[in-house]
């Protein structure tokens, strides 16, 4: 599938899909389906899923979306004589994605998890939504987990907004004290660290002197919101608040560093770095492209405008986007993939050895699709440890994933 070439990035952006819900008879007559069933379609017209099959993490997905974009239930579809909901799931990247975990567990302890999760930055379709190999853990739309350094794009974001440039410089000198806070890190990116710096080398203490000294933590969830990371989500059966500090207030500074208050889904990761993917543009994603009864009738269609993302004029929101991208193109995780764009980093749990990592990530985009590939241990205090004893950081199983899934792409 050539137009998946390229492939893949970093961070998520997720806008708003504004649905319509049309009242018209389509051209084409659909395939039939027995009075009463709900069939969903892969993006090829091909079935993923029927009434009366077991509810898969992606088929939960699509039927929270239903609730939530179209405001019709299963039941309701049900009660109106059926209908067909056609997803923008490729079967293909769907079942590459699917392979790569399965490859990947058999030969790693049993404790890993994964998820890889894709988005095409041109619509917003979630092209693959592969949750990982425990079957009672959503790890790419179940889960909020610490993004890590992956978080910094956000920051520096919002430090162009207010007027930065990627030549800037802070402090990064290991280890600092803020107050009461001591940050360090192995960047060794020196007391006049550059922003550009800081982002390819994933220097904290540049990072959090910028944050805390300078650009201040509200626009850096202003340039995330604008990314594409929603307001809520729902995980669990329940409601969450993303990047909002306790009481729903202002998030504490480490927010910074992508610590706790920074926790997102693998999906919405892949989803806000979809704004840099598309050079500044936001949209939201999204996993129904529509829905019709059983005599053909459209019921449900997503619209997905396109608005710039990162500034009202959309030549600026392009020019922030292409600086990101530029600086990103520069780090070592994307060296050796022209096209590409990359971020990769890890999570270490405060109060445990700094050794220690919980869950790490890669994400990798082009203009053709952002995907994150999320690696951790199956509790959160867990240690991600691979097959030959050594902690799991973003550029190493994460980044073997990622990359085993753009070979699946490119050979279409």
């Amino acid at each position: 599938m050539k137009r998946f070439l390229p492939v893949l990035g970093a961070l998520v952006l997720v806008a708003a899909v504004v649905a319509v819900v049309v009242w018209q008879r389509s051209d084409t007559a659909p395939p039939s389906t027995a009075s009463g069933a709900v069939v969903l379609q892969y993006a090829d017209g091909s079935q993923l899923w029927r009434t009366g099959d077991p509810e898969t993490p992606v088929v939960k997905q699509v039927v929270q979306e239903l609730g939530g974009k179209a405001l019709v239930s299963l039941d309701q579809l049900r009660t109106g004589g059926g209908a067909i909901v056609v997803t923008t799931i490729d079967p293909r990247a769907q079942s590459g994605a699917v392979d790569v975990i399965r490859t990947a567990a058999a030969g790693e302890p049993a404790s890993l998890r994964y998820s890889i999760t894709a988005v095409d930055p041109n619509n917003g379709a979630v092209k693959a939504y592969a949750p990982g190999n425990d079957p009672a853990v959503d790890y790419a739309g179940g889960v909020l987990k610490e993004p890590g350094p992956a978080f910094f794009p956000f920051n520096v974001v919002a430090a162009l907004q207010s007027g930065k440039t990627l030549d800037s410089t802070y402090d990064g000198r290991s280890p600092r004290t803020f107050g009461e806070v001591t940050i360090s890190d192995s960047a060794n990116c020196g007391e006049r660290c550059t922003v550009r710096d800081a982002l390819r080398k994933s220097g904290s203490v540049a990072m959090y002197d910028l944050v805390t000294n300078d650009v201040g933590i509200m626009p850096v969830v202003t340039a995330a919101r604008q990314a594409g990371v929603p307001e809520s989500v729902h995980v669990d059966g329940k409601k969450t608040s993303l990047l909002v500090g306790e009481g729903g207030g202002t998030p504490n500074a480490d927010m910074a560093l992508g610590e706790k208050e920074a926790r997102m889904r693998p999906l919405d990761l892949a989803a806000a770095y979809s704004a840099f993917a598309s050079e500044g543009t936001q949209r939201v994603a999204h996993f129904i492209t529509h829905v019709t009864d059983v005599n053909g009738a459209t019921l449900y269609r997503a619209v997905n405008p396109a608005k710039p993302a990162f500034d009202q004029d959309p030549a600026r929101s392009k020019d922030i986007a292409s600086q990101i991208n530029a600086a990103l193109q520069d780090g070592e995780a994307c060296s050796n993939y022209p096209n590409t764009r990359c971020r990769h980093g890890e999570w270490r749990p405060k109060g445990l050895d700094q050794t220690t990592v919980a869950h790490a990530w890669m994400v990798g985009y082009s203009p053709q699709m952002s995907v994150a590939v999320f690696v951790g241990g199956d509790r959160p205090t867990t240690p991600a440890v691979d097959s030959q004893g050594r902690a799991v950081v973003g550029s190493g199983l994460p980044k073997a994933l990622w990359r085993a899934f753009e070979q699946k792409l490119t050979q279409w």
